[in-house]
């Protein structure tokens, strides 16, 4: 049987030098998964993003581009 879930939007917040990115608390048990420089096939999964809808991320201005996606697992 196949299963499908609704997908959702990412909400962003960039307050100073944090950037603050949310979910719907429905799609809390999600993986926040993270890639920098250009998109392929080295995603890794923020490590305990799966237990919140809210993850917080310090900008590190050395990474000129991540980006960032909601997985089931």
């Amino acid at each position: 049987m196949l299963l499908r879930f609704p997908p959702t939007a990412l909400t962003n917040h960039l307050v100073g030098s944090t950037l603050r990115l949310s979910w719907p608390v429905t799609h809390t048990g999600w993986r926040l998964q993270a890639q920098t420089g250009s998109l392929g096939a080295n995603w890794f999964t923020a490590s305990g993003s799966a237990a919140t809808n809210v993850w917080l991320i310090s900008i590190e201005p050395a990474n000129a581009s991540v980006f960032y996606r909601l997985v089931y697992p």
